[in-house]
């Protein structure tokens, strides 16, 4: 899988799991394989604790990066 379709992964699953819409649909919209849609659908369906943990990680990230802008901030304005 190139690196534009594993970008495209996280856009791909919400078409089909929150939209509702069918696999093949999502694969000719993207322009890819409804099998490598069908895949990515059933992998982030088996790991959802690995996903979990990526999301509170990017949390905290994204609570750091909010202090620091917000420190920023002060100190300008």
């Amino acid at each position: 899988m190139g690196i534009a379709n594993h970008s495209l992964k996280p856009d791909v699953i919400f078409e089909v799991k929150v939209k509702g819409r069918l696999l093949s649909d999502v694969a000719r919209q993207y322009g890819i394989s409804a099998k490598a849609v069908y895949q990515w659908v059933r992998e982030s369906e088996q790991q959802p604790q690995q996903r979990e943990c990526a999301l509170i990680s990017e949390i905290a990230q994204l609570q750091k990066r909010i202090k620091q802008l917000n420190s920023e901030l002060r100190t300008i304005g």
